[in-house]
């Protein structure tokens, strides 16, 4: 008896898996397939929104051409798994990885720029005039652009997960839970949340007024200024490992981490979900809209990146939306 009580809520939630990826949902519109072996874990888009970069589980990285889509070019490898990237200006991509290295490439030449060796790098986020960096020893670093000279660095406490920054403000989160706001020197200013769920993938909205991340089971949003939070149930049935807001600040996505890897856009404004997207064959890793809004990218651990055109519908959905 006590074996089947166990068993309970893995079947329910099984169960609810199966009923939300059977809402209808949107195919891609390109599939590139084997795009890194043994999965594909981070991307970025190009400040015009031309192509998309990818990092993979073996340190491999690839430039994407977007419309129409193919592949452009492969860079040399990290010597360990690509954690995050950011492009730092469109010819300039920053990227980080397992291996400690951080890296700005010439996309021009498929050489590195300039190279940093440091601690396990977790995320980076890129400003105006500096890129910042977190790390497995919970250190939030400055650099510069492009040298990477090092400008500063703050104690976050735990190992950082994820890394956000709108103006001169920086969003970290760690593995204890905290959610804090640092200055771009940086310097801490306060906590949004001391502990609580871990935040994946933090993101600030256009406007800077609210963070969005991935919990399990649920969406977090935070009010920058008053430091409230919300947190909002999802059909998701494991962890949103990650969320992007879109540019003109309407829509979030998010994409799930085990069970279900199914991909959501939510309506910002009253948190509901307006629109599915067919699930990733294995656990989702990231997923990113274009800087114009039109396209979402999502990399899974099924090797595969994934392209959605937000203009098209399938023609049992109704009208695009623009």
């Amino acid at each position: 008896m006590m074996g089947l009580r166990r068993m309970l809520p893995a079947a329910i939630a099984g169960l609810l898996a199966a009923c939300g990826n059977l809402a209808p949902a949107d195919p891609p519109v390109q599939v590139f397939q084997n795009a890194h072996a043994f999965g594909a874990t981070a991307l970025a888009f190009s400040p015009d929104g031309r192509r998309l970069a990818s990092g993979g589980y073996r340190g491999d990285l690839r430039l994407w051409q977007v419309n129409p889509p193919k592949l452009v070019k492969s860079l040399p490898p990290h010597r360990d798994s690509v954690r995050a990237m950011a492009f730092v200006s469109p010819l300039h991509l920053l990227s980080g990885g397992s291996d400690g290295d951080l890296i700005i490439w010439d996309l021009e030449s498929g050489k590195p720029l300039s190279r940093q060796a440091t601690n396990t790098v977790s995320a980076v986020a890129a400003g105006a005039k500096r890129v910042f960096s977190g790390h497995r020893d919970g250190v939030l670093r400055a650099w510069s652009v492009p040298a990477l000279t090092p400008l500063g660095e703050a104690d976050a406490g735990a190992p950082i997960v994820a890394v956000s920054i709108h103006d001169n403000l920086v969003a970290v989160a760690t593995e204890s839970g905290r959610v804090a706001l640092f200055s771009a020197e940086p310097r801490w200013l306060r906590d949004l949340q001391v502990e609580g769920p871990i935040a994946h993938d933090l993101r600030f909205s256009p406007e800077g007024n609210q963070i969005f991340a991935g919990a399990w089971f649920r969406l977090l949003v935070w009010d920058v200024e008053s430091g409230e939070s919300r947190s909002m149930t999802t059909d998701h049935t494991g962890l949103l490992n990650s969320v992007d807001v879109s540019p003109d600040g309407r829509q979030v996505a998010s994409l799930g981490r085990h069970t279900d890897s199914a991909i959501r856009i939510w309506d910002r404004d009253h948190l509901v979900v307006e629109r599915r997207y067919h699930a990733h064959d294995l656990c989702g890793a990231m997923i990113r809209f274009s800087p114009d809004g039109r396209y979402l990218a999502s990399a899974s651990d099924d090797e595969s990146i994934r392209l959605y055109d937000l203009h098209v519908r399938s023609p049992e959905r109704g009208p695009p939306s623009h």
